[in-house]
């Protein structure tokens, strides 16, 4: 999966939690290098917060694990009970 870059409040606004939270996290995320900050090519003001390829590879690695998970989980549903599940996430 590839990730661009992205300001604080999106990642925030897609977390559905608040700025400062994003930030204190992102800080230590950059301490620990998954993510760096990067210059927004149309803002030079803002900043933008792009994981490192490392980064990447463990976002990637999580987000497969629980997909394995989640389809193991769901794996003796029935086509009725998925359904269901779908109509649930709109």
């Amino acid at each position: 999966m590839a990730y661009r870059p992205r300001r604080i409040g999106e990642i925030a606004e897609r977390m559905q939690v608040v700025g400062p939270h994003v930030t204190r996290q992102v800080r230590s995320l950059e301490h620990r290098g998954p993510v760096h900050r990067v210059s927004d090519p149309h803002d030079r003001r803002a900043g933008l917060i792009e994981p490192t390829r490392e980064g990447a590879a463990s976002a990637n690695r999580c987000a497969s694990s629980l997909v394995g998970w989640f389809s193991e989980a769901i794996a003796e549903w029935t086509d009725e009970e998925r359904a269901d599940l779908g109509r649930l996430e709109e």
